[in-house]
């Protein structure tokens, strides 16, 4: 193999284990907010059992409720983020492989159709989106619940 094709070479298997990392980070993204969003209605659920002296039940409802619809909007944007920059860094793998004798990236996509057919292969994004959308949905509904608490 002559000195560009190896150098061009060393780069791909670079630039595919950055891909991998950025992966890693994602999955580490995603267990960090699914463990916040626990703690706040746990901590949500025992403030509302047992109570927090002075402090109104409709208003714990209200505040956890914020807060739970701001993290899963955050949650959701760094899901985009991620999303943004993979599509980046798959893109320029993809223009790597037209220089090498195989492009294995571009040819798993082209069989996985895209991800244009759910029946195939369903969007990693889209799956992932599910868990913030339900957060959010569950902590819209408990501020609108926290206003009808007399």
């Amino acid at each position: 193999m002559d000195a560009d094709k190896q150098e061009l070479l060393e780069i791909y298997k670079l630039h595919a284990e950055l891909a991998d990392r950025v992966s890693q980070r994602r999955e580490g993204v995603n267990r960090l907010y699914v463990i916040i969003l626990t703690g706040v209605l746990i901590s949500l659920a025992a403030f509302l059992r047992y109570g927090a002296e002075g402090i109104p039940v409709g208003f714990i409802s209200t505040v956890g409720g914020i807060t739970g619809v701001l993290l899963s909007v955050s949650w959701f944007i760094v899901i985009r983020s991620y999303r943004q920059l993979n599509t980046g860094k798959f893109d320029a793998l993809h223009e790597l492989e037209k220089k090498l004798a195989y492009p294995f990236f571009q040819r798993e996509w082209e069989i996985l159709e895209e991800g244009k057919n759910q029946s195939r292969y369903w969007k990693l994004t889209v799956v992932e989106t599910f868990l913030p959308a339900g957060f959010f949905v569950l902590s819209l509904t408990l501020i609108v619940a926290s206003f009808m608490i007399k």
